[in-house]
């Protein structure tokens, strides 16, 4: 038998493995942290930091009756001796979970001692009854007795767990951003290295919109060996969405706007609002046309950003329009935006259709940031079978638009 809940405090077991998990964060090579997302290195070493706590089956799959005997002093107190006879029960339970978790004292604990015999997912406790003539009642009640205690401390144990689990990302995330920037700075990364794409100082304001100054940075994105390339920032990519969410939304306030259009007339809308409002270092049209309904931003031959505009026919052309974004940005942790046309009679239906669409897409990895408009836009990580280290942001956004416009 092993005394259980002994060998020291949970909290510091479980401290131990964020320390453990942080400190093979700060052992991975160069190249790996910097060719990686943050979101696919978080999910590898929050894993590692995370347990489950052990939970016992409800009844036993094994157990036994032993004969004991034992030599115990005469009550009188006359010097002599005589043998007790009885049973040794014992109960086998399965159960699941981490068995570390066993030996480690909950922040909230019983006051009392506990044994038990752990197996590979298996824990047999025992009771030891001097009454010869115990019948299956007793003997029940003398295992409920040695389990029960078991049982409690470790749904004190799964309270600190889940605690401890909640926090995993939030404490890891900050350990894999230093190593990132770290290691960015190594290599000279601070500022404005790559793409060129300011605002316009003469640009219009068709309807309100924050502008801010747009630089641009070179991030971490590659395959390894790790190597520099120029992308949009978050800020600059923030700014463009909100400048075709602006455009959208004076489409559904004025229908007159949009009725009769087709894609590529509705796409051309949206590119006179973003040239209006950016430029780029080499030519005043930042934003250009390819094929029948993209809007690109282009760095040579390498695209930085794509956006495809589609009228909701089905869940089928929604995955092929995300086929056709994925095949314009080769590289991982690229930005794209896909805007849906919708008719007004359908909108509610296409919302929940079009989530189910992306979730379902190969590419589908996780959902981005939660959207504060959720029915304007709704944002997603996706990656591609054949490299799953490459990660593109994709905002969907939504335009409710006049059947037949």
């Amino acid at each position: 038998m092993t005394r259980l809940f002994e060998r020291g405090e949970l909290r510091l077991f479980l401290q131990g493995l964020l320390e453990d998990a942080a400190g093979r964060i700060d052992k991975l090579p160069e190249h790996e942290v910097l060719s990686r997302s943050t979101g696919d290195l978080l999910d590898q070493f929050s894993r590692l930091a995370t347990v489950e706590a052990p939970t016992i089956t409800e009844g036993p799959v094994d157990g036994g009756v032993s004969e004991t005997s034992s030599k115990v002093r005469d009550q009188w107190g006359r010097d002599r001796t005589y043998t007790v006879r009885g049973f040794t029960i014992s109960a086998t339970f399965d159960f699941t979970g981490d068995a570390r978790l066993f030996y480690y004292r909950p922040n909230t604990h019983l006051m009392k001692r506990f044994e038990a015999s752990l197996g590979a997912g298996s824990i047999t406790v025992r009771s030891g009854q001097t009454a010869s003539d115990i019948g299956p009642e007793k003997a029940k009640a003398a295992i409920d007795g040695a389990i029960g205690p078991i049982r409690t401390e470790l749904e004190h144990v799964r309270a600190d767990v889940d605690a401890h689990n909640s926090q995993v990302a939030e404490r890891l995330r900050p350990v894999i951003d230093r190593r990132k920037k770290l290691l960015q700075e190594r290599r000279n990364l601070a500022g404005a290295l790559g793409f060129s794409i300011a605002k316009r100082p003469d640009a219009p304001r068709p309807v309100p919109l924050s502008r801010k100054q747009v630089g641009a940075a070179r991030t971490n994105r590659s395959m390894p060996p790790y190597a520099d390339e120029p992308a949009l920032t978050a800020e600059q990519y923030e700014d463009v969405i909100r400048v075709v969410q602006s455009t959208l939304l004076a489409m559904e306030r004025t229908p007159s706007v949009a009725s009769g259009k087709g894609e590529e007339e509705l796409r051309d809308q949206i590119l006179v609002q973003l040239n209006g409002t950016f430029e780029g270092g080499a030519t005043g049209e930042t934003f250009v046309q390819s094929g029948k309904t993209d809007i690109l931003v282009q760095d040579g031959e390498r695209h930085v950003f794509v956006g495809e505009c589609k009228w909701w026919t089905g869940a089928k052309e929604c995955g092929k329009a995300i086929d056709q974004l994925l095949g314009y940005l080769p590289w991982r942790d690229e930005k794209a935006a896909l805007i849906l046309f919708i008719d007004r009679k359908n909108a509610s239906a296409v919302l929940e259709k079009a989530e189910q669409s992306v979730r379902e897409h190969p590419a589908f990895k996780r959902v981005g940031t939660a959207s504060t408009e959720p029915a304007a836009r709704r944002n997603y990580i996706l990656g591609h079978p054949d490299d799953p280290d490459r990660e593109i942001r994709l905002a969907v956004l939504f335009a409710v638009l006049p059947e037949g416009a």
